[in-house]
């Protein structure tokens, strides 16, 4: 007992300062202002039953608002949160979860005050994979004297999967509009499908190329009026003009004139005297004849002096 006495009257000034460093950190532990501040946790979705699927609105991250001791607050701020949500065993419908403070693992003396949003309100819906024929859709026609010939989407159709109700009845998904405005040539266009709102996803994923014919607007005309020619003998026409029937690209043809064009008979090696002849046309490149009128002349050729 004596030793014990003697031990506690040794080093009293130190001992009396490590009492005094206990009581100080103890304080300040004990009497450590409250801090409130929001948390942003991910939320994050497991054990979805098979067949089934997620249709209603999921919030990316929960706001969580939190009170407590400063020191745990700050770790709290500076470690990524996320908070899961088990859905093992959830039937098909709409499901609502409350989040209280108990749904949180947080540290002790850390409190939740707030959750958004709160409850959590999740829809299931049964699933089904389906095969759906693409539709592209342009918007726009290509410039003065060109059309579209032929439309062509890669692949034809695409495997979707979806809610049974929405995608049972479905026959075909369209494109989101395609700009054709712009187009003199062929080209293949970058496709995107467009859900409409729908929960669709697809099964797997391939670009979507639509290929556009595009080529030069084909149309007809009758000219009248062209001059006819004899040569290499001069002769005298029964008919001195022909009508002629045309096809071909717009912008050729629509601004060619009878001087434009040349139609002529062939009088080399006759005889003078009366002759009956064909009318030959010499026409511009990718313009085709369809008709001469009239097709054939009468020439006069004269006796040489």
């Amino acid at each position: 007992m004596r030793d014990l006495l003697g031990s506690l009257r040794r080093n009293k000034g130190l001992k009396l300062l490590s009492l005094l460093l206990a009581v100080a950190l103890w304080s300040a532990v004990g009497v450590e202002e409250p801090t409130e501040t929001s948390l942003s946790m991910a939320l994050e979705l497991i054990n979805l039953p098979p067949g089934m699927m997620i249709t209603s609105e999921i919030p990316p991250s929960l706001q969580v608002r939190i009170m407590g001791p400063g020191s745990a607050i700050r770790k709290l701020t500076q470690t990524r949160m996320a908070q899961t949500i088990d859905l093992a065993g959830f039937k098909r419908g709409r499901h609502s979860l409350p989040l209280g403070p108990k749904s949180f693992n947080f540290p002790r003396g850390v409190q939740v005050t707030r959750v958004q949003p709160n409850p959590l309100n999740l829809v299931l819906a049964p699933t089904m994979v389906k095969a759906l024929q693409i539709q592209p859709l342009l918007e726009g026609n290509p410039p003065e004297g060109f059309e579209i010939i032929s439309i062509r989407v890669r692949p034809p159709q695409i495997k979707v999967k979806g809610p049974y109700a929405e995608i049972a009845d479905l026959k075909f998904l369209p494109t989101f509009p395609l700009d054709a405005g712009q187009l003199t040539a062929s080209a293949t266009l970058a496709g995107e499908l467009d859900f409409k709102n729908l929960h669709l996803a697809i099964v797997d994923q391939v670009p979507i190329l639509v290929d556009v014919n595009v080529a030069a607007k084909q149309i007809s005309r009758t000219i009248s009026g062209v001059p006819v020619t004899a040569a290499p003998r001069k002769a005298r026409l029964s008919a001195s003009q022909v009508t002629l029937a045309l096809q071909g690209p717009m912008l050729q043809l629509k601004d060619l004139k009878p001087g434009d064009l040349k139609a002529a008979v062939d009088t080399s090696n006759l005889t003078p005297g009366r002759h009956r002849l064909n009318v030959s046309v010499s026409l511009p490149p990718n313009i085709t004849l369809d008709r001469v009128q009239p097709g054939a002349v009468t020439a006069w050729i004269e006796k040489s002096p």
